[in-house]
């Protein structure tokens, strides 16, 4: 990865700079945007598996609409999109678990005032643009708009957040299944999971000018499910998603050059395709309608805790 962000620095400096920070030609355009998505491919399912686990994708999809309040600020004060998007990313994150471990406000309460709150500064803002228009690319995606700047952040972003879950692997295992074990061995819960949050939010921002932050969620959510479906541990099920992200990544851009569609929406239903092909791999069509007969309605996944029922 590291190889061809230099050569298009070199390149993008050959060739000049522009207003909007360096605009690449068509040719590097494509090589940065496939190097920039491979990146967001990687990290993002590496947090999407956590998510998913503690039942955290209600706040990346907030999270993904929350960014266009900073968005819209950079974007009207002449700053860069993705250092906004990365600050109102971070400031949601640090608020929510503020308003849970400090304010004891339910989950889905603090998650929904947090985002709707910055979702409805961030249409004001766009309100605001003499283009509304132009900000399209940062919720869709959009390839032409990839400068070497950006490929450099993604990188650098995506480094960051992998080494993050890394070094917290031990910390999340413990405070993911077993919280209260966690707590009486002296781990701090509240803080792994702010941690754990701004994590998520630098994953969001890293698909903000490849895919768009509406369907770097996408990625997030749709191969941790492909690793759950088709792995039988933890770390089986982070390897299955992270390759699977990675080729949802290549074939949805090979997919949109050749037949002429938004990378970002694209790359989001190759990653959807997946998840179907791994479902009726893991469940074929008999065994699938076995199972929704038995008992008259579906059984829970595996990462989702069956409800007990009362004693009569």
């Amino acid at each position: 990865i590291i190889a061809p962000v230099l050569a298009l620095g070199e390149r993008a400096q050959s060739l000049g700079l522009t207003q909007h920070g360096a605009l690449i030609t068509a040719q590097d355009a494509s090589a940065a945007d496939a190097v920039a998505t491979v990146a967001v491919c990687v990290a993002a399912p590496l947090c999407g598996i956590w998510a998913l686990s503690r039942r955290l994708v209600y706040l990346t999809d907030s999270m993904s609409h929350g960014v266009l309040a900073g968005v819209a600020g950079a974007s009207i004060f002449g700053g860069s999109l993705l250092l906004g998007g990365l600050t109102a990313a971070i400031v949601m994150a640090l608020t929510v678990s503020v308003l849970i471990v400090r304010a004891r406000v339910p989950e889905d309460g603090a998650i929904g005032v947090v985002g709707q709150a910055l979702f409805a500064v961030g249409v004001i803002g766009v309100s605001l643009q003499r283009e509304p228009r132009a900000l399209a690319h940062v919720l869709f995606g959009n390839p032409l708009t990839v400068s070497t700047a950006d490929v450099v952040v993604d990188v650098v972003l995506a480094v960051v957040v992998a080494a993050t879950v890394a070094v917290m692997r031990p910390l999340l295992l413990a405070t993911t299944f077993d919280s209260g074990h966690a707590r009486t061995v002296g781990v701090r819960v509240g803080m792994v999971d702010s941690a754990l949050l701004v994590v998520l939010a630098l994953t969001v921002v890293t698909g903000l000018v490849t895919v768009g932050v509406l369907m770097a969620v996408t990625l997030m959510v749709a191969p941790a499910v492909s690793g759950g479906l088709l792995g039988r541990s933890l770390r089986a099920m982070t390897v299955i998603a992270v390759a699977s992200g990675v080729t949802a990544g290549v074939v949805g851009l090979l997919v949109s050059y050749h037949a002429g569609l938004p990378t970002g929406p694209t790359v989001a239903l190759v990653a959807v395709g997946e998840v179907v092909l791994a479902a009726l791999w893991a469940r074929p069509g008999n065994a699938l309608r076995r199972t929704l007969v038995r008992d008259g309605s579906p059984r829970p996944a595996r990462w989702v805790t069956p409800p007990t029922r009362p004693e009569p």
